[in-house]
């Protein structure tokens, strides 16, 4: 066995019966297995896991009944059985060659511990003008790079996400799997945890696969949510703390500047910059020219404002530490 895919899923039935049948048509001479974890799904996804599992010998059911695709992800990872472990949402497809455009990436490049793949959108219909490439984040696309395809400790803003990604089975042995406590950004939780061990990622753009858009992903309700979400999630991480302008993790970043409640005060100055931005491009190109700057803001007023919840949540304990040291 050269190849471990995980495929974790919720009541994706349909999704799921497509997904395996373009797994079971890969190109190549690769020797894979896929592991379809059921997170508790209550359609017919063990149905039509199991159908597919009695005509192709390489498909296996998993069910983990713990909630989370971090969860589902780790008990992929527990079973696998290759020194490779590929992931794939449930609602992605892979290209004809993505197991074995995998392998030749990871023989290419022996000094990298993982990869992340090309993730292109197959749309449901014409998207909306508004919706440019600078706001693709939210549909999990992942294009044309820019800057270094290296995704290391000195290269760290960038992440690797879990809809295209493979990594070595030794990886998870070294620092762990997903962390079920993250339910949006576990995929760079996990990623800033490899770089901080020294691990070394690769994006590498002819691993291919392909996103079903959700129509409903297509609307500024699911945009604007989206960005809060991952505003608490990174304020959690601490993720704007600790990546310089340059990329770097550096873990003394906030500590060197001023806090203003918990909160580094670089971070008030992006909110003032991304407002007037906001209010000059409404003013001369309406609102739609406009929705990026209002989608930064809703990331970074949810960024600050877990913060101070979570400043206001640590005050009474750090009141009886004071306490206890002046006693």
């Amino acid at each position: 066995m050269e190849i471990s895919v995980i495929v974790p899923t919720l009541n994706r039935a349909a999704s799921v019966d497509a997904l395996l049948r373009d797994l079971a048509r890969q190109r190549g001479d690769v020797l894979f297995e896929v592991l379809v974890v059921d997170n508790g799904s209550q359609d017919d996804t063990a149905r039509v896991v199991r159908r597919h599992a009695a005509r192709d010998a390489r498909i296996r059911y998993v069910l983990e009944t713990r909630p989370g695709a971090s969860c589902a992800r780790n008990a992929g990872i527990a079973r696998a059985a290759a020194p490779i472990v590929a992931f794939i949402d449930d609602d992605v497809r892979p290209r004809h060659d993505w197991v074995a455009s995998i392998a030749a990436a990871f023989a290419a490049h022996p000094d990298i511990d993982c990869i992340g793949g090309r993730v292109e959108p197959r749309w449901p219909c014409a998207p909306p003008r508004w919706l440019t490439r600078a706001l693709w984040a939210p549909l999990a696309l992942q294009v044309e790079r820019a800057g270094s395809r290296v995704i290391d400790r000195d290269h760290a803003s960038a992440c690797l996400i879990t809809a295209n990604f493979a990594c070595r089975a030794g990886v998870f042995q070294d620092v762990g799997g997903f962390a079920p406590e993250y339910r949006r950004d576990e995929d760079r939780e996990l990623n800033l945890r490899m770089w901080r061990a020294g691990k070394r990622g690769l994006y590498i753009d002819s691993v291919v696969a392909f996103a079903e858009i959700q129509r409903e992903r297509l609307t500024k309700p699911y945009h604007r949510a989206w960005y809060r979400v991952t505003g608490a999630s990174h304020a959690r991480l601490h993720y704007r703390d600790s990546i310089d302008r340059d990329g770097r993790i550096d873990d003394g970043l906030a500590a060197r500047g001023r806090i203003f409640m918990g909160v580094p005060g670089f971070l008030y100055r992006d909110i003032a910059v991304h407002a007037a931005l906001w209010i000059a491009r409404v003013v001369r190109d309406g609102w739609n020219s406009a929705f990026y700057e209002e989608c930064r803001l809703q990331y970074l007023a949810s960024y600050v404002a877990t913060r101070w919840r979570e400043r206001l949540a640590a005050a009474p304990a750090r009141a009886r530490v004071s306490g206890m040291r002046s006693s």
